[in-house]
């Protein structure tokens, strides 16, 4: 018997990473947390798909690397979303723009995020959005985002802010109550219809796109989570940090865990 025989084959996600600047050099950059989770808790390989410059938006890399995969994640960062950059990727191409501004502008990163959801949707694979990564899917079909929930409310911009006098992983502690729609997608996933998670976001949903069910929200009103119309499989974002305390919070483990058998159930159809 090979090697290749014994091993069982995993199904293989892609991960959207970040665009960073230093020193004039860009890089590509990703935080081991997702990858940690989504090997150890989804069961998955992973593959981490690079950003994107506006003059290589329009060729047709995404669909040649998005049609070897089994799922598709939209991790989180600090930087804000660019809805003109999402909404038309090959957009402003002129050598004068100013594309990456840490933690405020990742427009590279942007111009992924589009044309990996639109490969995933055309190919009807799972997705897994995350704090950005929701926000992405919203703008995506249309929505649109709050720039400030601190401007949009005090009591909010608290709620949902970073919390920077505490350790970093302490900061990824529960924050605040979600409830969760009974008869959504994230319902069966959860088994509850309330949950405690961790918010660390300065942007969110002003209008969720009519593309998108909400699935969860917060006691201030905001979108939490949300999933796609008439997905043929498990496509969803939360505003919140799975990734995070995945080896201890009950919600985070059982949504890897479902997208982890979402990715194995779309891989099995291809073969």
């Amino acid at each position: 018997m090979t090697l290749q025989q014994s091993v069982p084959a995993r199904a293989v996600v892609g991960v959207t990473s970040n665009r960073l600047l230093v020193d004039g050099v860009h890089r590509d950059w990703l935080r081991r947390k997702y990858v940690q989770a989504l090997q150890r808790h989804a069961g998955v390989a992973c593959v981490i798909l690079p950003t994107v410059d506006a003059e290589d938006a329009r060729e047709e890399v995404a669909p040649a690397i998005m049609g070897r995969l089994d799922g598709l994640v939209l991790t989180g960062d600090e930087s804000n979303i660019d809805p003109a950059v999402l909404i038309a990727p090959a957009s402003l191409t002129g050598p004068d723009r100013q594309d990456v501004e840490a933690a405020i502008l990742d427009r590279p990163r942007d111009r992924l995020s589009a044309v990996a959801i639109e490969s995933a949707i055309a190919l009807g694979m799972p997705i897994l959005g995350i704090c950005r990564g929701l926000q992405e899917l919203n703008v995506y079909f249309g929505g649109t985002l709050r720039p400030s929930l601190a401007e949009w409310s005090h009591e909010s911009g608290a709620m949902h802010a970073e919390k920077p006098d505490r350790p970093r992983d302490r900061q990824y502690d529960a924050a605040h109550s979600v409830r969760i729609s009974s008869d959504g997608a994230l319902f069966p996933i959860a088994g509850t219809v309330e949950a405690q998670v961790n918010s660390l976001h300065n942007q969110g949903i002003e209008a969720l796109a009519s593309a998108l069910r909400r699935e969860a929200w917060a006691p201030d009103g905001l979108v939490e989570a949300a999933s796609v119309v008439g997905a043929p499989t498990l496509q969803i974002g939360v505003q919140w940090h799975p990734e995070w305390h995945v080896s201890t919070d009950p919600l985070s483990k059982q949504l890897f865990k479902a997208f982890g058998e979402a990715c194995v159930r779309y891989c099995r159809t291809k073969k």
